[in-house]
């Protein structure tokens, strides 16, 4: 759709429908100074011209000023009318004809203008006749209206042209404004549509968890669910944010573990290593949470496994790198590359959020732990940011 309407500007710069106080305002910003600079541009040539040759007969300066200031008005109005005719896709032979009629009708009023102001200000009315008929003869007479016209027709397209590509400018501008805005909101729509995907999974998942300990641990199932409404509450208090400060995810996933160390007991040991120097850097809100929900439910397969979890980030460079290890043995788990809800969740989200410049990957170590490493840019959050 973006690249369509910038085609559509580009193809037919004069076609494009714009409200009529913008048409206004975008006319008289790019004619003032242009007409500013033409007038200026003349007198110089003129007085030069003058100068140089002292026969040649000259419109003192402030008559030239004065002609000027009368064609403004009618500068303007043209200008306008022409991007109200535009350049249509159909009925292009009208409106080229209308554009012409524009042109010359400016440039035709650049002489009466010019004899006009001479005789006023020498009060000699009788100069009137030299629209007409010259003293000086017929071919004088045609010479100085040819020259007139042909000058400010020339001066009157280029203005045009200079009206035209303005407002084309503008136009990619903003066009180009909107569709990054497009993107924007794209990109947060679909993380917050794959955190909808996480949420019910985490929360189905922990109330499973809570209510099979309510006959066979009642203060457990208890905890659990206390633990669990605070983890609610951070999730609502984050929920509208991309990326959040790690020190609050790694307060999320400590969380979530000390859960999942009521329903193991002395089968999860886990431990969560954030360095103070990068607490205030910037992940995806949710992000440790799937991985360590991996973590434990790969790791605990048998039920004599003691399992033993944990979290590390480092700074590499211009990358944050963060590693959530298991140390029970889970073969399984790379050879089945079938990834759940949570983790395909997170890929996806890395992905949008990042592009290229990120990457989620799960490798055996030769202890038999197992170790999912996220390596993205790093960027820290502001001051202001609190964590």
């Amino acid at each position: 759709m973006a690249i369509t309407a910038i085609a559509a500007s580009v193809s037919s710069p004069l076609a494009a429908p714009r409200p009529v106080a913008a048409q206004w305002r975008l006319v008289l910003e790019v004619t003032l100074p242009f007409w500013l600079f033409m007038t200026c541009e003349r007198l110089i040539t003129y007085l030069l011209a003058s100068s140089s040759n002292p026969l040649v007969i000259i419109a003192p300066p402030d008559v030239r000023i004065g002609q000027h200031l009368l064609l403004l008005p009618l500068l303007l109005i043209c200008y306008r009318g022409a991007l109200t005719i535009g350049w249509p896709q159909s009925g292009r032979t009208v409106a080229l004809v209308k554009q012409i009629g524009l042109a010359l009708l400016f440039a035709c009023a650049a002489r009466p203008a010019l004899v006009l102001l001479t005789a006023y200000t020498r009060d000699e009315w009788s100069l009137l006749h030299e629209l007409i008929r010259s003293e000086l003869g017929e071919y004088a007479w045609a010479m100085m209206w040819l020259s007139s016209v042909a000058d400010f027709l020339l001066s009157y397209w280029f203005g045009l042209v200079l009206v035209i590509g303005v407002r084309t400018y503008r136009e990619l501008r903003d066009e180009k404004q909107r569709a990054s805005r497009l993107r924007d909101e794209w990109t947060h729509s679909r993380l917050q549509a794959l955190r909808m995907q996480l949420n019910p999974h985490f929360l189905f998942n922990t109330l499973n968890a809570a209510v099979a300990l309510v006959r066979s641990d009642a203060s457990a199932a208890e905890q659990i669910l206390v633990r669990l409404g605070d983890l609610l509450r951070r999730t609502f208090r984050d929920g509208e944010l991309d990326q959040v400060p790690l020190a609050r995810e790694a307060e999320f996933v400590r969380q979530y573990l000390e859960i999942q160390a009521l329903r193991f007991a002395e089968r999860l040991v886990f431990a969560v290593e954030v360095p103070r120097e990068l607490e205030r850097a910037l992940v995806p809100g949710l992000l440790l949470q799937p991985l360590a929900e991996n973590a434990v439910v790969h790791g605990i397969k048998n039920e004599s496994d003691v399992v033993q979890v944990r979290v590390r980030a480092r700074r590499e460079r211009d990358e944050l790198i963060v590693e959530v290890a298991n140390t029970a043995t889970a073969p399984a788990l790379l050879k089945n590359r079938c990834e759940g809800v949570g983790l395909g969740a997170t890929r996806e989200r890395l992905r949008t959020l990042f592009g290229d410049a990120q990457e989620l990957s799960l490798s055996a170590h030769p202890d038999g732990s197992v170790v999912a490493r996220v390596r993205i840019p790093f960027v820290q959050a502001s001051p202001a940011f609190g964590v």
